[in-house]
């Protein structure tokens, strides 16, 4: 199947050379007489021209239009031609090289705050790690990359990275969080409309349920990516799609299907030209005849297969050629022969492993001389910080000397201060508390205040039957961290404020915001008998009130929603910084309603579902896998009936 892809991707990229031949004259024309700056643009462009065509003239492309940049200062063409070295070094497979070049590229980026530049360089390291299998860094960055997307809530790069994510999990054969990513990139495909990407995830989730050992759920996905492939005549996907079916119900014992899957596969190898895949197809079914005693005709089609194989040096195939028949001629009763392919199998297969130990040698090697350039990058990040940190120094013992000075004069100022204050003591002390009485009914419930007052504890309490809200900001850590903590603090109070007025409005509870994420409740306070649809009306209200504050604000801020409805218990956690919160398996899987919620959308539990669905509107998604659950039914709500 990989071998498949591989051809692929090569076809894909020879027709990308074609194009790019046709450009490159004419942009080797305007460079003679271009300024510098549009030089450098050029060169960059030329650059990636040759990706293709010819990775080492890329590199001297790119490396001319560094020299300029750096020349004329010019820090974002600077950040350009690295990025466009890292690739020319990718295509040759030079990943110590591509991965070097695109840490500078990406130390660049951030320096210039290209959040844009930051996430496409991240993905890009993402890949190289992948494919030295460094999985851990791969999805190190490839989360890096996501995050940002989702601060810019750009849902076609958001999918890709997905679908990265999930191909990670894979190799790392941890499918349950592949099919998730699978999942999740599928549907910002299908809200997006992306009937060619549709097709693609749909059969990576299908390979993904294989994988688990699920033959009718991959079956399901696999068929529904047929229908869009044949629709979109992907003929050379559609063909590895049909040969994947066919191996499922080959290994279901439905070798009368398996066959009928097979030969639509080999139809459409035979028309594109596909050798690979004919071989491979072939000797799927030669094994499918062997496995129903039929042994001409298996002896026909692995003979055949064999043939094409060794045509284009295709040694897997080759290898399952000679498995195949050397069981044939042991079934005819041919032991001479059936000795002969094994024989001739067990050759082939210590190339094959020769090869393969040469080809882990050079990753390891390639690996270490990543991981040495990353040492001597770190190191020159650490020297950069030195540098930083002894400015800093200076300014600070400057500012200090400075401070000294007033702080005596300050000093006394206080101590006079202080003097006339103590007679106002009293006073303060007793309207301070009048207002730490008023701000503990505020925070409590009246119940709960007067026992902390009288005798500093309070029993915990069961509620049956509430509802839980659960919020996050999106992209809060990409988007804080260009704040200042002020300016954070205050976009968080103005939300947060606005938030506590519409949860009061429809007579629920606030319990806590941690961070960016909000808590609320409804039907603690029994004063109602639809704390569910009461909630909703909330959520939906926020949404609101979020989606018209965006229309003026500088700062564009999006939340997930979660909702969820069970028992909970309710008290008074601690017993110096007293926090009344609320506990049990309702909160966590409200928390889980919104991990898998999208941006300005509100996802609800069925149990919420039943709860509100004659009032609003409401749309059921595909199972989702949650973690200690299983697959949940979850609902988008949207809006009122």
């Amino acid at each position: 199947m990989k071998k498949t892809l591989i051809f692929s991707t090569f076809l894909v990229l020879f027709t990308c050379a074609l194009h790019a031949i046709s450009e490159v004259d004419s942009l080797k024309i305007a460079l003679l007489d271009a300024q510098v700056d549009e030089r450098i643009i050029i060169l960059n462009t030329l650059a990636t021209k040759y990706w293709y065509i010819n990775p080492d003239s890329s590199i001297n492309f790119a490396e001319s239009a560094l020299e300029l940049a750096r020349a004329r200062d010019n820090k974002e063409q600077e950040a350009t031609a690295y990025h466009k070295l890292g690739g020319a070094y990718y295509f040759l497979s030079d990943y110590s090289h591509a991965l070097e070049n695109y840490k500078k590229s990406l130390l660049i980026r951030k320096e210039l705050r290209d959040d844009p530049g930051v996430a496409s360089i991240s993905n890009n390291i993402g890949m190289i790690y992948q494919e030295l299998g460094s999985y851990d860094k791969a999805l190190d960055n490839y989360m890096i990359a996501l995050q940002y997307y989702e601060a810019f809530i750009d849902e076609e790069k958001i999918a890709v990275m997905l679908n990265n994510i999930g191909t990670v999990y894979g190799d790392l054969k941890n499918y349950d969080k592949a099919l998730l990513s699978y999942m999740h990139s599928l549907e910002i495909k299908q809200k997006l409309d992306d009937k060619s990407g549709i097709a693609s995830t749909l059969h990576n989730i299908g390979r993904a349920y294989d994988n688990l050992g699920e033959p009718q759920k991959a079956l399901e996905y696999y068929e529904r990516s047929v229908i869009l492939k044949k629709e979109l005549n992907k003929q050379y996907s559609l063909a590895l799609t049909l040969n994947n079916i066919g191996k499922v119900y080959s290994e279901q014992k439905n070798f009368e299907k398996a066959l009928t899957y097979f030969g639509q596969a080999l139809q459409i190898e035979e028309e594109l030209g596909d050798k690979f895949g004919e071989a491979n197809t072939r000797n799927n079914i030669g094994e499918v005849y062997l496995n129903v005693d039929e042994l001409s005709k298996a002896e026909n089609y692995l003979q055949h297969a064999l043939k094409i194989a060794q045509e284009i040096d295709a040694k897997y195939i080759i290898e399952a050629s000679y498995l195949h028949l050397s069981k044939l001629y042991d079934k005819k009763g041919e032991i001479n022969l059936a000795l002969d392919y094994h024989q001739k199998m067990f050759k082939i297969n210590q190339e094959i492993f020769s090869e393969q130990v040469r080809d882990k040698i050079a990753v390891l090697q390639a690996r270490y001389e990543t991981e040495k350039k990353d040492q001597e990058i770190d190191l020159l990040v650490k020297e950069r910080d030195i540098n930083e940190l002894t400015i800093e120094k200076q300014q600070n013992l400057r500012n200090f000397l400075i401070v000294l000075i007033f702080l005596v004069i300050i000093i006394a100022i206080i101590m006079y201060i202080s003097y006339r204050q103590k007679r106002r003591d009293n006073l303060i002390i007793a309207h301070e508390k009048t207002k730490s009485d008023n701000l503990l009914m505020n925070i409590f419930p009246l119940r709960i205040a007067n026992d902390l007052k009288e005798t500093g504890k309070t029993e915990p309490e069961l509620f049956k039957n509430v509802t839980v809200y659960f919020s996050d900001i999106v992209g809060f850590t990409v988007t804080s961290a260009r704040l200042t903590p002020q300016k954070l603090i205050d976009e968080l109070n103005e939300i947060f404020t606005a938030f506590d007025e519409i949860i009061e409005k429809y007579e629920c509870e606030r319990i806590k915001t941690i961070g960016d994420a909000y808590l609320a409740v409804g039907g603690m306070n029994r004063s109602t008998s639809s704390p569910a649809i009461n909630i909703v009306r909330a959520a939906l209200a926020n949404l609101e009130y979020l989606k018209n504050r965006n229309k003026t604000s500088n700062i564009k801020w999006q939340i997930r929603i979660g909702i969820h409805t069970g028992d909970v218990i309710g008290g008074v956690v601690g017993i110096k910084k007293y926090i009344y919160d609320v506990f049990g398996d309702t909160i966590n899987i409200a928390s889980r309603m919104e991990q898998y919620s999208d941006a300005l959308k509100i996802n609800i539990s069925e149990d919420t579902y039943h709860h509100i669905k004659q009032n609003f509107t409401c749309i059921e998604r595909d199972g989702i896998i949650v973690k200690g659950k299983g697959v949940m039914k979850m609902y988008y709500v949207e809006g009122v009936i």
